[in-house]
C-alpha cells in the first residue's frame, strides 16, 4: 500500500512542536509533528482571518485567501447566502509572517478555489466563476468580472480547484452531484450531472469537459511532462478502508464511482483508470508539487496534499509505473489535534510552503465533533528548511511556459519532450502529427501516452494506422484508453471494421467498443456473439458489454444468458453478467423458459448451486407479473427446501412476492430443524403477508432476543416483532423482553407500541421501558418524544412529563460524559482492547475490520488515520453526532404499507438495497417506493460503553485509534 503507518524517511524522531493558540480559544492549542531541519510557524490567524480554506499568492507575494462564515456550508451554497470574503495578507517587512490583513471582497457564496493571474484574481462564486480586479490599487476588489456561470450550487462537489496549466487554460473542478451547465463567450458550450475536470481560456471561452466520473475531484497539478495529478474524495465505494485517491487523468478518463453521465452522451469505456495511489477517507482537498529548491533534494519534485480528516500535509513521492505513476507517501506535517483540519497547501516563491488550517466549523459529511462550545478558527502556517548554514536565499519561479513547444519536441530530455507533445496536442496543432506519429513508436512508454494524448487533436486519418500500430504492441490502461480516444476521433467505421478482423485482441476490442457508440453505431450482432466467451478477457468483456446495450438483440440475449446460468463452474465475470444481463432480457419467453427449467426440482441436469445463484440473482428484478413458470418453480423449492436452497429460495420468494408460498413458508418458520437464520427470514416475510404473530412465532422471536448472544439474531428477532400486528399482552411481554437492552433501538419499539393504540398497562410499562432506555445510555429524537407525548393517555401524563424532563437535557449530560471519559483516550491496551471489540463489545454486529465483521456500519480498518481520538469517543458514545456520509439513516415506506429502515448498501436508488440493523438486505424498486425519509438518528446503539469498565473503555479506544 501507498500509505503506510510504518516510519519513513523524515518522518522518525519528529520534533514536537507547540505552538501559541493562535484561534482565540481555548480548544485550539495545536501540536504539530514536523520533520528534523524543518520549523513551522503561524503567519496569520484569528481575529485578522478566521476560518480560511483556500489561497493563492499573487506576483508580488500577496496571499488572498477565502474565508468561510463558519456556518453551515451546505445551506449556504443552496441558499445562495453571501457570507463569505476574500482577505488580502501582506508581509509588509519581508519576514514570512502577514502583518496586514484587509477585506479583498465580500458578499461571496463559499469559495473552494482561486488563482491570481495577470493582474485579476480567479475566484469560484458558484453558480459563477468570476475574476476580482483592483483597478484603482487601494487593496479591494472594485470590479467584478463573470466569465462563466451555471455552475451547480447543493453540496460541496461545487466549483473549486482552480488553476492554470502550462498551456494557459484556465483548469477547474466539479464533484456529485452539483453538476454544471456552461456557455462560453465564443458559443461553447459543456454540461454534465457527475463530477468532472473541465478548462476554459482566460476570458470563459473554449469551455470543455476534459473527463469525468468523479464523486469530488478536488484540486489537480501539472507535472513536469505536462501529464495531470488531482486528488479525488470518494475514487471508490470503501473496501477495505480504502476510499480516496491521488489519479492521473486523462481526457474522457472513466472512473470507477460516477463511470457514466446519464445526462450527456459522452464516450465511453467498459474499464476504469485505477488510482495512482489509495487511502483511506482522508477527504483530500488542496495539492501542490514542489518546485522550489530549499527543501531536502528528495523532496524536490514531490506532490503535498492536504488531508483534512486525517489532519495531515502528506508528501507524495512519484515513480514511473508503465506509462504512468505509482507514490509512495509520507507524512509531512500531523497533528492529533482534533481541530485541526488541513484545507490548501501552496508554495511560496522563498521554497517554503504555506499550509491553510481551516479549523472546525466544516461538520457535514466529515468526522468532526459536533459538541463542542466553540469551533476552532484555523490558521495559516509556514514550512521552511533550516539548514545548518545560511546561504543567499533562492527565488524560485513556476515553470515556465514555454516560447517554442516544436523546438522542445525535439530535445534529447524525455519529460521536455513530453511536455511539448501534450501542449501541442492542447492547441490541436496539425503541424505536430508527424513528429507525434513518430513518437508513438517510442520505446518510452511514458513518451507513447503522451503522443497518444496529443494525436487525437492533432492527427488525421492518415494516423490511424500508427494509432493502430501502437495499440497491437506493448500497452497498458492509460495507454490503451488514450489510443482507443484516438481512434475515436481520426478513425473511420471502416478503419474498425478492418481491424475487428485483425487477429490481436486489443484492436478488436477497440474496434468493438468504438463501434458500438456514436458517431458509428454499426457494431455487428455476429462479431459481438463470436465474442461472449473469448479466451482474452478484456475481449470478452467488452463484447458482453456491448450486448448489454441491446435489449432488441433478444434471441442473441437469451441465448448468451441460457449459457450462462447453466455454467457448471462460474467465473466472477460470468456471475457479473448473469447479474447484469437478466434485468434486460428476464422477460424474454426464451430466458423465462430457462430458468423455470433450471430452478425446477425435477431437473436432473441442475443443481442446487446453480439454484441458488439463479435465485440469489432474479431476486433483485423488478418481474411484475412474476412469469407463472418460475413462481410455480420456487413455491416447489419452498415445499421440500435443501440445506442449501432454502434461505435463497425464501428471499426470492420475498423479494417476488411470490403468491401462493404462504403454507410452504410457515413450514419452515415452524420447524425447528431448520437454522435459526433461515426461520428468521422466513417470519419476516410471514409477517409482511400476515401482520398477526402465531403463538409459536411470537415465542421464537422472542427466544432470539432474550436467549441468544448472537447480536445480529437479536436485531433482527427486534425488527420482525416491531413490524408485526401486536395484541396488548404481546406488547407488554416485548416491553418486558428488550427493557435496557444495549443493541436494539428504542425507536422501533416506540413504533411498535404506539400501533397497538396504548392501553393503561401498555403505557406504564412503555414509561418504564423509556426509563431504562434513559438509564442504558439511549437518548430519544423531539419526533420521538412528540409521538410518545401525543401516546400516553391522560393518567400518565405526569410520569410522562418528568420523562421529558430528563431528556431536556440529555445533550448537557453528552457532554459531560465526554469530559468524564476523555482521560480514557490515552494509555490504553490496543490488543486487549481487539479482544473487547470482537468479542464484548459486539461492534462486529455493524463494522468491518479487514475481511470482519457487517456492513451496517462504516467500515473502520483505518479508522485510526481519519479520526482524532475526541472524535472517535463522540462516535461511540453519541454516535447521532456525526453521521458518516454514506451511512445515513433511511426510513422506507413502501406502496404495500411496509416500512424498513436503514443504510443504503449499494450506489443507486434503482433498485434501492436497503441494509437493516441485522445486516439483512431489502431490494426495493422505484416503483414499490411511496416515500423514503432521512433520519437524524443512527442505526448504531448508544449505550454501548455502559456494558464496560473504564479500564475496557480506555483498551477499546487505544484499539480503534490504532487502527491506521
Amino acid at each position: 500500500m501507498p500509505h503506510s503507518a510504518e516510519p519513513k524517511p523524515f518522518r522518525a524522531g519528529y520534533l514536537l512542536l507547540l505552538l501559541t493558540s493562535i484561534c482565540g480559544n481555548a480548544l485550539s492549542q495545536p501540536v504539530f509533528q514536523v520533520p528534523p531541519g524543518f520549523k513551522l510557524r503561524a503567519v496569520a490567524g484569528p481575529p485578522a482571518i478566521n476560518f480560511p480554506m483556500f489561497a493563492s499568492l499573487d506576483d508580488n507575494r500577496r496571499l488572498y485567501v477565502t474565508e468561510s462564515s463558519g456556518n453551515d456550508l451546505y445551506a449556504e451554497l443552496k441558499e445562495q447566502v453571501r457570507k463569505c470574503q476574500v482577505s488580502l495578507l501582506t508581509d509588509t517587512d519581508h519576514d514570512g509572517v502577514y502583518e496586514t490583513v484587509t477585506v479583498f471582497a465580500e458578499r461571496l457564496t463559499p469559495s473552494m478555489g482561486l488563482v491570481w493571474r495577470d493582474g485579476k484574481l480567479y475566484v469560484a462564486d458558484p453558480p459563477d466563476l468570476v475574476t476580482l480586479e483592483d483597478t484603482d490599487g487601494d487593496g479591494h476588489a472594485d470590479k467584478r468580472t463573470v466569465i462563466l456561470t451555471g455552475f451547480g450550487h447543493t453540496d460541496n462537489g461545487s466549483l473549486h480547484g482552480l488553476t492554470f496549466g502550462p498551456d494557459g487554460w484556465l483548469y477547474f473542478t466539479t464533484g456529485n452531484p452539483d453538476g454544471y451547465d456552461l456557455h462560453g463567450p465564443d458559443g461553447s458550450h459543456t454540461r454534465g450531472q457527475v463530477g468532472a475536470l473541465l478548462r476554459c481560456r482566460s476570458d470563459g471561452s473554449g469551455v470543455e469537459t476534459i473527463s469525468r466520473g468523479f464523486e469530488n475531484l478536488v484540486e489537480i497539478v501539472f507535472l513536469p511532462d505536462g501529464s495531470i495529478i488531482g486528488t479525488d474524495t470518494w475514487y471508490q465505494l470503501p473496501e477495505s478502508g480504502v476510499r480516496d485517491a491521488l489519479v492521473h487523468l486523462l481526457e474522457e478518463g472513466q472512473y470507477p464511482i460516477h463511470a457514466v453521465d446519464h445526462t450527456v452522451t459522452h464516450l465511453q469505456f467498459n474499464a476504469v483508470l485505477p488510482p495512482v495511489a489509495l487511502f483511506p477517507a482522508v477527504a483530500h482537498s488542496g495539492l501542490e508539487i514542489y518546485h522550489g529548491t530549499t527543501f531536502p533534494i528528495e523532496m524536490r519534485g514531490n506532490l503535498f496534499s492536504a488531508q483534512h480528516n486525517a489532519r495531515k500535509i502528506v508528501r507524495h513521492q512519484l515513480a514511473p509505473k508503465g506509462s504512468s505513476y505509482t507514490a509512495e507517501t509520507f507524512d509531512f506535517i500531523t497533528t492529533e489535534d482534533p481541530d485541526v483540519h488541513f484545507s490548501d497547501v501552496l508554495q511560496d516563491t522563498d521554497g517554503s510552503l504555506l499550509i491553510v488550517d481551516t479549523g472546525s466549523w466544516y461538520v457535514q459529511h466529515c468526522p468532526t465533533g459536533r459538541i463542542r462550545q466553540a469551533p476552532a478558527r484555523g490558521g495559516i502556517y509556514r514550512v521552511s528548511f533550516e539548514r545548518s548554514s545560511n546561504p543567499p536565499a533562492v527565488e524560485i519561479t513556476p515553470p515556465r511556459s514555454s516560447t517554442n513547444w516544436f523546438a522542445d519536441l525535439k530535445s534529447t530530455n524525455s519529460t521536455i519532450v513530453a511536455a511539448a507533445a501534450r501542449m501541442l496536442g492542447r492547441q490541436a496543432d496539425t503541424n505536430a502529427a508527424p513528429t507525434l506519429n513518430t513518437l508513438l513508436g517510442s520505446p518510452d512508454s511514458a513518451l507513447r501516452l503522451a503522443a497518444a494524448e496529443a494525436i487525437s487533436h492533432c492527427g488525421s486519418g492518415a494516423s490511424v494506422s500508427n494509432v493502430l500500430a501502437a495499440l497491437a504492441g506493448d500497452t497498458d490502461v492509460f495507454l490503451e484508453h488514450a489510443l482507443t480516444l484516438a481512434l475515436y476521433r481520426l478513425a473511420s467505421a471502416s478503419n474498425l471494421l478492418s481491424a475487428l478482423d485483425n487477429p490481436n485482441p486489443k484492436l478488436q476490442r477497440a474496434a468493438l467498443l468504438l463501434l458500438e457508440q456514436p458517431p458509428f453505431q454499426a457494431a455487428p450482432a455476429s462479431a459481438v456473439i463470436a465474442r461472449l466467451n473469448a479466451t482474452d478477457l478484456s475481449l470478452r468483456d467488452t463484447a458482453r458489454w456491448v450486448l448489454l446495450r441491446h435489449r432488441d438483440w433478444g434471441d442473441a440475449g437469451a441465448g448468451f444468458l441460457r449459457q450462462l446460468i447453466q455454467l457448471p463452474n462460474p467465473s466472477d465475470s460470468d456471475r457479473h453478467a448473469l447479474s447484469e444481463l437478466l434485468p434486460l432480457f428476464a422477460t424474454n419467453p426464451p430466458v423465462t423458459g430457462a430458468i423455470a427449467e433450471v430452478l425446477s426440482p425435477a431437473n436432473q441436469i441442475s443443481n442446487d448451486d446453480r439454484r441458488a445463484r439463479l435465485l440469489e440473482a432474479i431476486a433483485a428484478l423488478d418481474l411484475r407479473p412474476l412469469p407463472t413458470p418460475v413462481a410455480g418453480a420456487i413455491v416447489e423449492l419452498l415445499q421440500k427446501p435443501t440445506a442449501s436452497i432454502a434461505l435463497p429460495a425464501v428471499r426470492a420468494a420475498a423479494a417476488l412476492r411470490v403468491a401462493g408460498a404462504e403454507e410452504a413458508l410457515a413450514r419452515i418458520g415452524r420447524d425447528p430443524a431448520q437454522s435459526t437464520a433461515l426461520r428468521l427470514e422466513t417470519i419476516r416475510e410471514l409477517v409482511r403477508r400476515r401482520p398477526s404473530l402465531e403463538p409459536g412465532q411470537m415465542e421464537f422471536l422472542l427466544g432470539q432476543i432474550s436467549g441468544t448472544n448472537v447480536p445480529t439474531a437479536r436485531l433482527a428477532a427486534a425488527e420482525v416483532l416491531t413490524s408485526a400486528k401486536l395484541n396488548s399482552e404481546q406488547t407488554l411481554t416485548l416491553l418486558k423482553a428488550v427493557r435496557a437492552d444495549p443493541i436494539i433501538a428504542p425507536g422501533s419499539i416506540l413504533e411498535a407500541v404506539q400501533r397497538t393504540g396504548l392501553q393503561p398497562d401498555c403505557a406504564v410499562a412503555l414509561l418504564d421501558y423509556v426509563a431504562a432506555s434513559l438509564d442504558a445510555g439511549w437518548t430519544f429524537s423531539a419526533e420521538q418524544l412528540a409521538k410518545l407525548q401525543g401516546a400516553i393517555p391522560d393518567s400518565q401524563r405526569a410520569a410522562a412529563d418528568a420523562l421529558i424532563a430528563r431528556l431536556d437535557d440529555a445533550a448537557a449530560r453528552q457532554r459531560q460524559q465526554l469530559t468524564d471519559l476523555a482521560p480514557l483516550l490515552k494509555g490504553g491496551d490496543y490488543v486487549r482492547g481487539e479482544k473487547i471489540f470482537f468479542e464484548k463489545g459486539q461492534c462486529l454486529t455493524c463494522h468491518r475490520i479487514w475481511e470482519n465483521g457487517g456492513r451496517v456500519g462504516p467500515d473502520l480498518s483505518r479508522v485510526g488515520a481519519i479520526r482524532s481520538g475526541r472524535d472517535i469517543l463522540e462516535s461511540v458514545l453519541i454516535p447521532s453526532a456525526t453521521i458518516a456520509q454514506g451511512y445515513d439513516t433511511l426510513n422506507v415506506t413502501t406502496t404495500d404499507a411496509d416500512t424498513y429502515t436503514g443504510v443504503r448498501a449499494g450506489s443507486t436508488d434503482n433498485p434501492l438495497r436497503l441494509r437493516l440493523a441485522s445486516g439483512t438486505e431489502i431490494v426495493l424498486h422505484p416503483n414499490q417506493i411511496e416515500r423514503i425519509d432521512r433520519s437524524k438518528v443512527s442505526l448504531m446503539p448508544e449505550g454501548l460503553l455502559k456494558n464496560l469498565q473504564p479500564e475496557e473503555i480506555r483498551d477499546l479506544l487505544a484499539f480503534l485509534q490504532h487502527l491506521k
